[in-house]
């Protein structure tokens, strides 16, 4: 299992985080097998990453998969990064096998890491060659930075897809969610969207910067298909720059033109949908039983504790004849 160190350095370092990984290979002709793993990475995880594999679905034919990314829940406590990539030919040199890497890391870290799945598979490659044993990784130091302006002033600027990304955020922000329609994998373009998200929507969300099928609802995807019936009710993402203009989009265009840094971390750092229902719920929650304890405690007045009737008091008839 993960494993976090509870240790402090000596200037106080946050403790490492600990990730495990393992290797699935594909054939066609053999079916998902098991290839290498660290470790750390549980016996009874094994059939759970391969269902993930399967997810990803049935190739194509003539569609080619260089090298992408996927993220899903991984049991109830852990995330799993995923990275895919072809792995030899099949006949007439089309592609055939597909690997898939597995870091598995605890919720909790992941969103210490900002939810940013694109920078866990930057510092931790696939080690494609590897057989049998994997060592366990650790990501040790400084957490990620704050997301700066110039980041998010170049994603908006994108010629060909920055209005249609901007668009795309405020679908996710509000719950939606999008399909791109592509041949080949585009981690940039998701990767270039999942920097336009607040930090606390971007670690409830799953995306794919491709994938064969849509088996495993991905939030945001890339694949070659879009008319899948997996995908319905999807915004298709070429057309997310017409979707109505919210708040968020709004109000992250005005901090990236002002160039207001404060006003852009506090943007980013907004509740998600999910976690203001929460709030919600959890107040309503209090206020009923604060309610209920009233009625519980506050003592029933008893037959002594009325309050006396008032007191009558004899008043003489007016006598109303005329003398």
């Amino acid at each position: 299992m993960i494993r976090v160190l509870c240790s402090l350095g000596p200037k106080g370092d946050m403790p490492d985080i600990l990730i495990e990984q393992a290797l699935y290979g594909f054939q066609p002709a053999r079916g998902y097998r098991f290839l290498a793993r660290s470790p750390g990475f549980a016996e009874e995880w094994l059939p759970v990453a391969e269902q993930l594999c399967a997810g990803f679905g049935e190739r194509p034919r003539g569609v080619a998969c260089p090298a992408c990314l996927f993220v899903q829940p991984f049991g109830k406590h852990h995330i799993a990064v995923v990275q895919v990539a072809d792995q030899g030919t099949g006949d007439g040199g089309q592609p055939s096998g597909l690997a898939f890497h597995f870091l598995i890391l605890a919720r909790s870290d992941y969103n210490r890491l900002g939810g940013d799945p694109f920078l866990i598979a930057d510092k931790f490659p696939a080690p494609w060659t590897a057989r049998r044993e994997l060592p366990s990784l650790s990501w040790a130091g400084d957490l990620p930075p704050p997301r700066t302006l110039e980041q998010i002033q170049r994603v908006l600027q994108r010629p060909e897809d920055g209005p249609n990304l901007l668009g795309g955020s405020q679908i996710l922000v509000d719950g939606g969610r999008l399909v791109f329609e592509r041949p080949l994998p585009d981690t940039r373009l998701v990767h270039d969207l999942w920097t336009l998200l607040p930090t606390s929507t971007r670690c409830e969300l799953w995306p794919a910067s491709f994938a064969f099928a849509n088996a495993l609802g991905f939030h945001a995807l890339v694949t070659p298909n879009a008319e899948l019936d997996a995908c319905t009710g999807y915004l298709r993402g070429e057309q997310a720059g017409d979707y109505p203009e919210g708040r968020y989009e709004l109000n992250l265009q005005i901090a990236a033109e002002s160039g207001d840094q404060g006003d852009l971390d506090a943007l980013l750092a907004r509740r998600s949908l999910k976690e203001t229902w929460r709030l919600g719920l959890l107040l309503l929650g209090v206020c009923i039983v604060l309610a209920v304890l009233a009625n519980l405690l506050l003592p029933v007045p008893g037959p002594g504790d009325r309050a006396p009737a008032p007191a009558k008091h004899n008043v003489p008839p007016v006598d109303h004849r005329v003398d």
